[in-house]
This record gives C-alpha cells, sequence and structure tokens, in this order.
C-alpha cells in the first residue's frame, strides 16, 4: 500500500497572521527605542556655559529662549549674567547666545527623540526694577524673589512658575501650561491666561484691594458664586489693583496667603 505524504501548511488563520506580524513589529521597536535610550543614556554629557551681557541704557529687557527653560533671579545693575546647563546624548545639542539691542536670545535645538533629556536649562540673574519679558516655544519658566518692575512671561507649551515676587505688575500667557505665582508684597496687576492648565495666584492681604475677573470655559473656580468671584483674595471691583485670569481649559484658585 502506497504511503500517503500530507503536505505542510499555516493552518492559522489571517487575522492571526497579522496580529503575529504587529506584536512582532511593537516588539522589534520597543527593542530598537530601548537600544536608543540606553545609547544615549551612557553618552550623556552636561556642560556648563556662563555669560556676562552688558545692557547699557535699555528701558526693557526682552528674553527670547525658543525651547530653553528659564529661571530669573535677582543680579547686579546694568548687567545679565547668563548660566546655561546644556545637555547632550547621541547628538549634541545646538546652544547658541546671542544679543540685538535690548534682546537676548538662546538657541537651544536638540533631538529629544533621539536624545531623550537633552536640552537647554538658564539661570539668569537680571537688574533689580528692569521691566523684563520672558518668551519661550515649549520651555518652562521660573522667577524668584524679583523685586519692582514688570515681569512678562509668555510661552507655547510651557509652566510658568514665580514666587516670592515684589513687582508691580505681573503678566503670564502659556498656550498649553499651568501657571503658579506668589507675591512677597502686594502687586498693582496680575494678568494671567492659558488655553489648557490651572491658574493659581496667592497675594498677601493688605490696604490694596483687586477688580477681579475671572473665567473658565471648563473647570472651576475656587469660591465663586453665580459667576462673581468672592473668592479669599481682597476682591472689590473699585479697589486700586486688578487681576484677570482667564483659562479655556483648567481651574482657577485667587486667594489671600
Amino acid at each position: 500500500m502506497a504511503q500517503e505524504t500530507v503536505a505542510d501548511y499555516d493552518v492559522r488563520s489571517p487575522a492571526s497572521r497579522t496580529l503575529l506580524t504587529v506584536i512582532g513589529t511593537i516588539v522589534t521597536v520597543m527593542i530598537l527605542g530601548g537600544l536608543v535610550l540606553g545609547a544615549s543614556l551612557i553618552q550623556r554629557d552636561t556642560r556648563v556655559s556662563t555669560a556676562d551681557v552688558e545692557l547699557g541704557d535699555v528701558a526693557e529687557l526682552v528674553i527670547n529662549a525658543g525651547a530653553a527653560d528659564v529661571r530669573l533671579v535677582e543680579g547686579e545693575e546694568g548687567m545679565v549674567r547668563i548660566r546655561s546647563r546644556i545637555t547632550s546624548g547621541l547628538r549634541q545639542t545646538d546652544y547658541q547666545l546671542g544679543r540685538r539691542g535690548n534682546e537676548i536670545k538662546i538657541v537651544a535645538d536638540c533631538q529629544t527623540w533621539l536624545s531623550p533629556g537633552c536640552g537647554v536649562s538658564a539661570t539668569l540673574e537680571v537688574p533689580k526694577g528692569l521691566p523684563v519679558v520672558v518668551k519661550t516655544t515649549s520651555g518652562d519658566v521660573t522667577a524668584d524673589s524679583l523685586a519692582e518692575g514688570v515681569l512678562t512671561v509668555a510661552s507655547g507649551s510651557g509652566d510658568i512658575t514665580v514666587a516670592d515676587l515684589k513687582v508691580d505688575e505681573f503678566s503670564a500667557n502659556t498656550g498649553s501650561g499651568d501657571i503658579r505665582a506668589s507675591f512677597a508684597t502686594q502687586p498693582f496687576g496680575i494678568k494671567a491666561s492659558t488655553s489648557s492648565g490651572d491658574i493659581r495666584a496667592t497675594v498677601p492681604a493688605g490696604k490694596r484691594k483687586y477688580a477681579v475677573v475671572v473665567s473658565s470655559k471648563s473647570g472651576n473656580i475656587a469660591n465663586s458664586l453665580d459667576g462673581d468671584v468672592t473668592s479669599s483674595l481682597d476682591a472689590d471691583q473699585e479697589g486700586g489693583g486688578f487681576v484677570r485670569a482667564t483659562t479655556d481649559s483648567g481651574d482657577i484658585t485667587l486667594a489671600n496667603q
């Protein structure tokens, strides 16, 4: 009797074969991503660059920081001292510093997908009382204990955090980030707006009262009643100061310290 031969064939369904292919692709991508991350961590390098910029006779200082994180502290009169930490991975982070007129520009370019954790963090010592404008595309901005003058901050997608301020006026705007502000003395005015993020401001109690305007399309407003602000912030629509806080999607909290 002739021996029967059965041909080999794949009994798996097309759906099963597709699923295995997808899983295999995902596993391969994860392995490659892990290798890239590991190599970047091994080659990670951080260097520090320090520069002093003489300001001369300027009425306002503009800091255009791009993707860099920025921290502001009080420094000497007539100059700005810049201390930058530049972190690189598989690819070198591009860091450049320039000045034109009253503007200081910081270039901080790196490929985060290839070099996770890369970037620039810059601390700037600014003169007391000089109006300062900070602009970033995606960097976070912090400021500590600045006195007098006006501080204006705008970020495309970064958090803005300021503490112990003694400035006359503070203005903050971010596309997608939180805004947190605390003051050591009562400012004249506060303006804060974000498309997607929370806003929190705390101000010392004192003689100054504030005309308060708040708006959140999707979020809670602390201690509000029928749309009128009755927060613990000293609110008085006829007050000598003003607070304006708006967000499309986020909570707003205003309070006295």
